[in-house]
């Protein structure tokens, strides 16, 4: 119940005590719009991970954050999973078998990401406009293909290293079992390798395999060599625009009464 009152009493008083400081440096440096939103972004994101994180108590007391199920304790608690980042806390009821764990801090979650896409988009534009040799499309390439890699990593690789041994055969009987509609009477899962490079999670059945990391695998390699050859064209345009640029010559002076 503390987590249940206190968080957004402590929000409310951090946004405020944030706005503060944010409109007397903004007074008084006035920086640029860019700079705004990236300040912005970044104060979001602290805010949002501090949130999700329930500001210690996921790490100090998550017996805590989860609190009561019921008045009456129906449904006690069994364990709680806590990930640092992205930032997760998962109480586990005894009816999570049926319905799932429950996540009393995924708002706090999403406020992180939006506050780092915020961030990240003014950063960009901020990288983006500065002057450079290389063209613009090709500095923004080089800008978010590893942006999009780290985004594949944490959205798709990162949880799926983290499962438990119980939680991979419940992966492994899903993908076999798409679509819903299928009936199978028995489903053997033999063996369930994990590697971390390059990421992959092999179900082996009875009959054949499957790889659950194949598409976030796909986009990772797709990230890295778009990233290569992005960065090796703006290589490209600095050099040829460093040959290119002439040198200061001596030019003859012309009198006014030669013409």
């Amino acid at each position: 119940m503390l987590a249940f009152y206190a968080v957004p009493l402590v929000s409310l008083f951090l946004c405020a005590a944030g706005s503060i400081a944010y409109l007397l440096w903004a007074a008084l440096r006035r920086p640029s719009p860019q700079v705004r939103w990236a300040v912005i972004g970044a104060g979001v994101a602290v805010l949002g991970y501090a949130g999700a994180m329930v500001y210690g108590l996921a790490f100090t007391d998550p017996v805590q954050v989860c609190g009561q199920k019921t008045l009456d304790n129906d449904f006690p608690l069994v364990r709680v999973r806590v990930n640092a980042f992205p930032p997760d806390v998962a109480c586990y009821w005894t009816d999570s078998g049926t319905y799932g764990p429950s996540h009393p801090t995924a708002l706090g979650t999403w406020v992180m990401w939006a506050g780092t896409g915020i961030l990240v988009v003014a950063l960009s534009v901020i990288l983006i406009g500065r002057r450079s040799r290389a063209s613009r499309w090709v500095r923004a390439g080089a800008i978010w293909s590893p942006l999009a890699a780290v985004m594949i990593w944490v959205t798709g690789v990162g949880p799926a290293m983290e499962l438990s041994r119980t939680e991979l055969y419940d992966a492994c009987l899903h993908d076999k079992t798409v679509p819903p509609e299928t009936k199978l009477i028995r489903i053997d899962v033999r063996d369930i390798e994990r590697t971390v490079f390059p990421p992959s999670l092999t179900c082996t059945y009875s009959d054949s395999e499957a790889d659950l990391l194949a598409p976030e695998r796909t986009g990772l390699l797709g990230c890295g060599v778009a990233f290569v050859a992005f960065t090796g064209v703006a290589l490209s345009q600095a050099a040829r625009a460093g040959r290119s640029r002439p040198g200061i010559r001596n030019l003859p002076l012309v009198n006014e009464g030669d013409s």
